[in-house]
């Protein structure tokens, strides 16, 4: 209750001036509004609810009518199921003004809400009385989902933006990794819808070693896209500095603790490839295990310790592991999203499929570019059309 009352102290005599309202009403600066949407708002008067309060329940008989949420958080569920949240200027109920029938849906309150709210029964008396008022409140609910499409557009070109920008961080071209004795490596990712957390690094320490590595950050959106190139930065920074790789790792999981107030992490397999010694160092910061292909025998899981993941608790520590990668050898580096991509019967592709798929084409092993073809079009052929769910992300290096 005591929500409630700083509620209704804090509203009383003033919410009609809200933001939110003026924008929904179309109240210009001097206070003039058409006569239809006047008329519709002095009869409104704001309501409270409590937490866990049904604004409307579903299955009910919606004679109370629309609201507007002035303040606080909402939540719609359908068949107890959450289908949607909303939040300050949302409409509950519009289509109960003009409809005869039952709530389709609950709205239950999260925290303190505010609303205000015009019941059915009103509504048609003030709308009987000047017809206005049903102009009106449709050129509202049109205006206030024209301003939903704009800002769902808006949003989904920052989106877009934030992608191309995340993908404009990873390596496009391996030409000059060429130069190097007995290397041909390749890379790509194939995000899915939005913005997600794979990336890959692929540069040179100095002019006999190799660094190339695959990463996966946990979440999608924004947040994860940032996160990943703090991730990146830090690996190549600490890489450039000549360390070993596991030191590296360690120097990376600590900075990546540093305000990480969204609790995201890394898995990251990190390769240092010597090509005068053949010998390739790694860390495998809890990241699906590579499969390798040594002198042209079947591709199989590298057998390798798996050490925590990067990002979640400072001080750990890495074991830096080694096995030999020689002309004639091939090591496929991946993202969980090969493995985890799904058919449309829920089956998933798994590390027994993706090791038969490379198998299946060891004809290209060595040509890396139509290897990394056969292989998402594997994953492809294998989903059928089910929507892609994660990144899909290889790194791939012939020797």
């Amino acid at each position: 209750m005591d929500g409630i009352e700083r509620g209704e102290q804090r509203m009383d005599g003033s919410w009609k001036d809200l933001k939110i309202v003026r924008d929904f009403f179309q109240i210009q600066e001097d206070g003039k509004m058409p006569e239809g949407s006047k008329l519709l708002l002095e009869a409104m008067e704001p309501v409270y609810f409590t937490d866990g309060q049904d604004i409307v329940t579903e299955g009910a008989s919606p004679e109370d009518g629309m609201y507007i949420i002035l303040e606080g958080q909402a939540h719609v569920l359908a068949g107890g199921v959450l289908v949607n949240e909303l939040a300050e200027g949302d409409v509950v109920g519009e289509l109960a003004l003009i409809k005869e029938g039952v709530r389709k849906a609950t709205v239950r309150a999260v925290g303190p809400v505010t609303c205000a709210n015009i019941s059915q029964s009103l509504f048609t008396e003030i709308a009987d009385a000047n017809r206005k008022v049903y102009a009106a409140l449709l050129e509202l609910l049109y205006t206030k989902t024209t301003m939903m499409v704009t800002e769902r557009e808006r949003l989904r070109s920052e989106i877009e933006i934030a992608s191309r920008i995340q993908i404009g961080f990873l390596p496009k071209s391996f030409v000059h990794f060429s130069s190097l004795p007995d290397v041909k490596i390749m890379a790509r990712m194939k995000p899915a819808k939005g913005v997600g957390g794979d990336f890959y690094d692929v540069f040179l320490i100095d002019q006999s070693r190799l660094c190339f590595l695959v990463a996966d950050v946990s979440g999608k959106g924004v947040p994860a896209a940032l996160f990943m190139t703090l991730a990146k930065t830090h690996i190549k920074n600490y890489m450039m500095l000549d360390m070993p790789v596991a030191e590296v790792a360690r120097l990376v999981n600590d900075r990546l603790n540093e305000d990480n107030a969204e609790e995201l992490f890394v898995t990251a397999f990190l390769c240092v490839l010597d090509v005068r010694t053949d010998r390739l160092t790694y860390v495998n910061a809890g990241h699906n295990k590579p499969f390798i292909s040594r002198g042209g025998a079947p591709f199989e899981q590298l057998t390798c310790k798996v050490d925590f993941v990067l990002g979640i608790m400072e001080d750990m520590t890495y074991r830096e592991q080694r096995t030999d990668l020689c002309p004639g050898d091939c090591l496929c580096l991946y993202t969980d999203g090969v493995t985890e991509a799904f058919d449309p019967d829920g089956q998933m592709f798994s590390d027994q499929g993706m090791e038969e798929a490379l198998n299946r084409h060891m004809a290209d092993a060595f040509r890396p570019e139509p290897f990394i073809d056969a292989l998402y079009n594997e994953v492809e052929g294998f989903s059928r059309g089910a929507p892609q769910s994660d990144d899909i992300t290889v790194v791939y290096l012939a020797r």
